[in-house]
């Protein structure tokens, strides 16, 4: 298989020859051409402004490890890996149908926990929303798979629907829970919420709806009916994390 690396000038109107006689490298190493019978030649001459190497094979890659550090091809060449560029940017299309695919496999519940953590907020209803984290997967789709993988997604997404509903507030960037500071940064409140497993467990519950808190007392927890049927994306990071 072919690995194509292209030398090309820099100034591609006016190049019309050049040669690459032999240099001594930054190391102070005398860098010299092996020709294809293996004998050492007095450099490399180059008559068009694009010459292209196959650097699996091994007089190509000879030339290209003697011109890629030679001074006076950095001075009028720039290199360019076509393979490498084509290996990006296949990973690049890979990355891309794996994500919307997974997007497209989402519950109702799961895209929308999902939209809250990119912040794509609008008042859209199931389709619109779907619609809107699919094209953010295809335009985004290594940002996409790492919060998709994220371990901490279940306790990010808590501190965002918590900061809504004054549970938890933001005073100058720092966290507040209460009077208490748990950080000054999100992943040094994700700490604290892990550290004190207990409030978070509760404040989890309130703010589904499990538990009612008594203003300016401890809490206590009141059972409250719980929706068997929702399924949501939180819960699916909670139940991988464990």
């Amino acid at each position: 298989m072919k690995h194509v690396v292209l030398i090309k000038a820099k100034n591609f109107e006016k190049f019309n020859y050049a040669k690459f006689s032999t240099y001594t490298n930054k190391k102070g190493k005398r860098i010299q051409l092996i020709d294809a019978n293996n004998e050492p030649c007095g450099g490399f001459e180059m008559h068009h402004a694009v010459l292209s190497l196959n650097i699996n094979d091994e007089y190509d890659k000879r030339v290209y490890e003697f011109l890629k550090d030679h001074p006076l091809c950095n001075k009028l060449m720039k290199i360019e890996d076509l393979s490498a560029k084509e290996r990006e940017q296949a990973d690049i299309s890979l990355a891309k149908a794996d994500s919307v695919t997974k997007a497209a496999t989402l519950t109702d519940g799961e895209v929308k926990d999902f939209c809250r953590l990119v912040g794509l907020n609008g008042n859209w209803d199931n389709n619109i929303r779907r619609a809107k984290l699919i094209s953010y997967a295809s335009d985004n789709p290594q940002r996409f798979l790492e919060i998709l993988n994220d371990a901490d997604g279940a306790h990010k997404l808590f501190i965002i629907e918590a900061l809504d509903k004054k549970m938890l507030e933001r005073v100058n960037g720092v966290y507040k829970y209460g009077s208490e500071t748990i950080g000054l940064t999100q992943d040094q409140a994700i700490v604290w919420l892990k550290d004190n497993a207990d409030i978070y467990a509760l404040l989890k519950n309130e703010l589904r709806g499990n538990v009612v808190f008594k203003a300016e007392n401890d809490p206590v927890p009141v059972k409250l009916e719980e929706d068997k049927g929702k399924a949501s994306f939180v819960a699916e990071l909670e139940k991988d994390s464990k």
